[in-house]
C-alpha cells in the first residue's frame, strides 16, 4: 500500500466502524463483551482487564472528539455506563493520610497504578463531549474535578524516586514486586493530561528519558508520555529530541515485532511513531527530517499489515487466532486515527 492508499476515507471509515463495533459490545452495566470470535459475537472467551476497559474508553472518546463523530442519545448513554463502570472501581485507599486523600483503582483486591494513568485518560477524554459531561459526575464518586484529582494523588503519592510503584494489595497498602514494561509510561502520560506537572513528576520524568526508559521496550506509552512532557515544556528540547530520537531509532531498526504476525504489537509502534510524526510536524524541524521520513514510510507499511487482521470494525489477534479483544480494536483503530490526524496536520 502506497502512503497515497492511506486515504482519510479509508482510516475514518476505520474509526468509525472499531467505534460503532464496540460501543454495539456494551452491557447494561458498562462492562464490554471482552473478547470474541471475528465476526461472531456468539463465541466468546472468558476473562476481563480493568486497564484494557479504560483504554478502549480512552480510544472511543478519542474518536468522537477528533473525527468528529456527533453521537446520539443512546450513544451517549453507553460511553456514560462504560466511564460510570470505572467509577464503580474507584476507592478511598485504607492506607492514604486523610490530609491528601486518593482515590485508587480496584481489581482484584489489587491496585496498578498503570489503571489510573489509564482512567485518567480516560475520563478526561470523556470530559471534552459536551453532550456525555452532563452524566459522567453520576457515575462518579465524587463530581468529576474531585475525582480526577484524588486518582491523580494516588498517582502522584506512587512516585518512588525516578520511578513509580506498580503494584500494591489494597487492602493493606503493600508494595507488590510485580512490574509492568508500560505502566509507569501510562501513569506520566495520564497525569500530565488530567492536570499539571508537580516536581517529583518533573524530576522522575526527566530521569526516565535521561536513562533512555522505553527504548528497548519500544513503549508507546513512553512515546505519549514523552511528547505531552516536551509539549509542555516539562522536559529540556534537548532532551525531548534525545529521547525521541533514541526511540524511532528503536523501532526502524528492531524490527522482530513485526515477524510475530500478530496486530497489536505492530498496532503499538504505530501509535507510538504516529504521535511523534504529530509532534514533529507541529514542530518543523524538532527532529530530523531524514529519520521523521523513514518514520513516515515504516509506519504506513506497518498500517498496510494491521488491515491483515481487519474486517467490519474489527481487528483480531493474528494469523494463528481470529480472536477479538476489545484492547486490539483500541490499540489498532488508534493508528489509523492518528495517520488520519496526522494526514490532516
Amino acid at each position: 500500500m502506497t502512503l497515497a492508499k492511506l486515504t482519510d476515507d479509508l482510516c475514518q471509515t476505520i474509526v468509525s466502524a472499531s467505534l460503532n463495533h464496540l460501543t454495539g459490545v456494551v452491557d447494561r452495566k458498562g462492562k464490554f463483551l471482552y473478547a470474541h470470535k471475528a465476526g461472531d459475537t456468539e463465541t466468546t472467551y472468558p476473562g476481563y482487564n480493568l486497564l484494557r476497559h479504560c483504554g478502549t474508553l480512552w480510544f472511543m472518546t478519542r474518536a468522537v472528539n477528533e473525527l468528529p463523530i456527533e453521537p446520539d442519545a443512546p450513544e451517549i448513554k453507553t460511553l456514560a455506563r462504560v466511564a460510570g463502570y470505572i467509577g464503580g472501581k474507584l476507592e478511598p485507599t485504607p492506607w492514604a493520610a486523610p490530609v491528601n486523600p486518593s482515590l485508587a483503582l480496584v481489581s482484584n483486591d489489587a491496585v496498578k497504578v498503570g489503571g489510573l494513568g489509564l482512567a485518567l485518560l480516560a475520563l478526561s477524554e470523556a470530559a471534552k463531549i459536551p453532550a456525555l459531561r452532563p452524566q459522567l459526575d453520576a457515575g462518579l464518586p465524587f463530581p468529576l474535578p474531585e475525582t480526577l484529582a484524588r486518582m491523580r494523588q494516588y498517582a502522584l503519592d506512587e512516585i518512588d524516586g525516578d520511578d513509580f510503584r506498580h503494584k500494591r494489595d489494597f487492602l493493606t497498602g503493600a508494595v507488590l514486586p510485580f512490574r509492568s514494561d508500560y505502566y509507569t509510561g501510562e501513569a506520566i502520560f495520564g497525569l500530565l493530561m488530567a492536570g499539571p506537572t508537580t516536581d517529583a513528576l518533573t524530576r522522575a520524568t526527566t530521569a526516565l528519558m535521561q536513562r533512555g526508559y522505553g527504548w528497548a521496550e519500544q513503549s508507546h506509552w513512553m512515546a505519549y508520555a514523552s511528547c505531552e512532557a516536551i509539549e509542555r515544556s516539562v522536559v529540556t528540547e534537548v532532551l525531548g529530541r534525545d529521547y525521541l530520537t533514541g526511540l524511532v531509532t528503536s523501532i526502524l531498526t528492531v524490527t522482530a515485532y513485526r515477524d510475530r504476525r500478530e496486530s497489536t504489537p505492530i498496532a503499538c509502534r504505530s501509535e507510538a511513531l504516529s504521535r511523534i510524526l504529530l509532534l514533529s510536524r507541529a514542530r518543523p524541524g524538532f527532529l530530523d527530517a531524514d529519520l521523521m521520513s523513514r518514520a513516515t514510510a515504516h509506519l504506513a507499511a506497518d498500517l498496510e499489515t494491521q488491515l491483515d487482521w481487519y474486517k467490519d470494525g474489527q481487528f483480531w489477534k493474528g494469523d494463528t487466532s481470529d480472536k477479538v479483544q476489545i484492547d486490539y480494536i483500541q490499540h489498532n483503530a488508534t493508528g489509523f486515527l492518528q495517520w488520519l490526524r496526522l494526514h490532516r496536520t
